[in-house]
């Protein structure tokens, strides 16, 4: 079984978090442990040695950065999630330098964390199995040398110089297993699964089976491996007479052999030729490529070695964020295609930058759910779909379409159960004025949010929820007054007052006289 610890400032969500991912149902997690706070954080990890830590990125007393630094070195086999915030790209970016497995967006709902941390655990087993095949000294050679080249690609170049030996160790090793002068580096997609043997072996045959197909098995040598996040990359050896356009026609024929029996179709980045030494380079060339896929025209084989220089001002203004924002309050589905469509061509290809895009995509989802403000509706549909998970600029506007149509058939379905909600509200009051009772009591059992529900509760009632209870309240109180042989003492506890006083001044408030005056006008 598999401990998690979650550590965030906010309680509510940190225990938000904890409660979806026990909703979640993950048989290998064991239990799931909280920490309120940084501070509170270190010490918790370090008492429960947790296998997953999910850690919120900004918190007052210590961030989550700092946090994974000083505990890397502790729980070297932990694996590290961070929550973070919309604006955070860049500080999410500078986690990932220290190990960080993945991040979800704030609010995280129950499906993304169970992806993730079965992702985690698949990685913790892989870490595992190879620490295992390293201690029995029993790696086999392509294993060794992916280790090699893991260590090679992801070496930090502060630390290059406490790493020397074992560095000049993995280059002799790659220099002895690879023959040829010229080397590129790919990057495989074909399945969500991280760390899969299957898409490894898979990949791997489809490769030397293309090799042997077009005649190159002299000229071309290949290592296909999981890199530390569970991606499937291949470096590619070759020598003269061929050519990097020989090698990425190789790789079509290849990818086209997997879409054979892939229910999604393959995609492979590709980096620059270059030298034994280039391959850190190469790497990051390959990753670069397959993060701008959306913005790259439509292919199996990506190519992209620098950054696109974004268009500058291009992002939406303040009347543009207007426009969409009354299109949204108001769900007028054709002005939001249309506002989609003017900011999402598909003539923005290699013209802006990957946060740009990101910025109008994230841009559009917040107008949604602002415009719901926590409805219980969207409990169990609040997450929207990662942005990296889109291929093509034509699935991202379509997806956000489907998603508004959504949205707008929700708010239709959730009108006829406001009313119901408030009925039943209003029912519950009724039968349970009579004791102490509160806003958050009755929002809880209506599953409704508690902002939400006090606001709805308000416009369809025309009362707040404490004012509508003091009705209910002061009219059985009046009832009840007519009656002389009850003493007001008495009557102050049937409508739910423990203390007379308390009572009198409430009674008096709403109806204008005390409830002894009251009685006396009865006689």
């Amino acid at each position: 079984m598999y401990n998690v610890l979650v550590i965030d400032d906010e309680e509510l969500i940190c225990d938000g978090v904890k409660a979806k991912l026990e909703r979640a149902g993950l048989p290998a997690v064991g239990h799931i442990h909280v920490a309120y706070g940084g501070l509170q954080g270190l010490q918790a990890a370090q008492e429960v040695q947790p296998h997953i830590i999910i850690t919120d990125m900004r918190m007052p007393d210590i961030d989550g950065i700092q946090l994974i630094r000083q505990l890397s070195p502790k729980l070297p086999r932990t694996k590290f999630i961070m929550l973070s915030g919309h604006g955070d790209y860049g500080y999410v970016r500078e986690a990932f330098k220290y190990g960080v497995l993945d991040y979800l967006l704030k609010p995280a709902g129950s499906a993304e964390l169970a992806k993730l941390i079965l992702a985690a655990i698949a990685a913790i087993e892989e870490d595992s199995r190879k620490a295992q095949v390293m201690e029995r000294s029993q790696l086999d050679e392509q294993t060794l040398l992916a280790a090699r080249l893991n260590f090679l690609l992801n070496a930090e170049p502060g630390r290059s110089e406490i790493l020397l030996p074992e560095m000049v160790q993995s280059w002799q090793t790659l220099q002895s297993y690879f023959p040829h002068p010229t080397f590129a580096i790919g990057l495989f997609n074909i399945s969500e699964t991280v760390f899969s043997t299957k898409d490894l072996t898979r990949i791997d045959a489809c490769l030397n089976g293309q090799i042997q197909l077009a005649g190159y098995a002299a000229q071309l040598q290949i290592l296909a491996f999981h890199d530390t996040q569970g991606k499937v990359y291949t470096v590619f050896n070759y020598a003269a007479p061929l050519t990097l356009d020989a090698v990425t026609a190789l790789l079509r024929e290849t990818v086209a052999q997997l879409n054979i029996d892939l229910p999604k179709a393959s995609v492979v980045s590709i980096s620059k030729a270059g030298h034994l030494k280039d391959l850190p380079q190469h790497y990051k060339q390959a990753q670069l490529a397959m993060s701008y896929r959306i913005l790259l025209e439509p292919d199996t084989l990506l190519f992209l070695h620098e950054p696109p220089k974004p268009l500058e001002e291009w992002l939406p203004v303040r009347k543009d964020i207007d426009e969409l924002r009354q299109a949204v309050e108001t769900l007028h589905l054709a002005r939001i295609h249309l506002w989609i469509d003017r900011w999402l061509p598909d003539s923005l290809v290699m013209r802006i930058s990957l946060e740009q895009l990101e910025a109008v995509f994230d841009l559009i989802i917040t107008e949604i759910h602002r415009h719901f403000n926590g409805r219980f509706m969207f409990e169990e549909n609040e997450l929207a779909q990662a942005f990296f998970s889109f291929h093509t600029l034509h699935d991202l506007r379509q997806y956000l379409k489907g998603y508004v149509l959504t949205a707008k058939q929700l708010v239709s379905e959730s009108t006829s159960l406001e009313g119901a909600v408030i009925s039943d509200a209003m029912s519950y009051v009724r039968q349970h004025f009579n004791r102490e009772i509160q806003l958050a009591e009755v929002a809880n059992r209506v599953s409704m949010n508690y902002s939400y529900f006090s606001t709805l509760f308000k416009e369809r009632i025309g009362l707040t929820f404490t004012a509508y209870l003091t009705k209910i309240r002061m009219e059985e109180a009046q009832r009840l007054l007519k009656d002389p042989a009850l003493r007001i003492h008495e009557i102050s506890e049937k409508v739910g007052y423990s203390n007379p006083y308390h009572f009198s001044r409430a009674f008096k408030n709403h109806c204008g006289i005390s409830p002894k005056e009251f009685r006396n006008t009865m006689q």
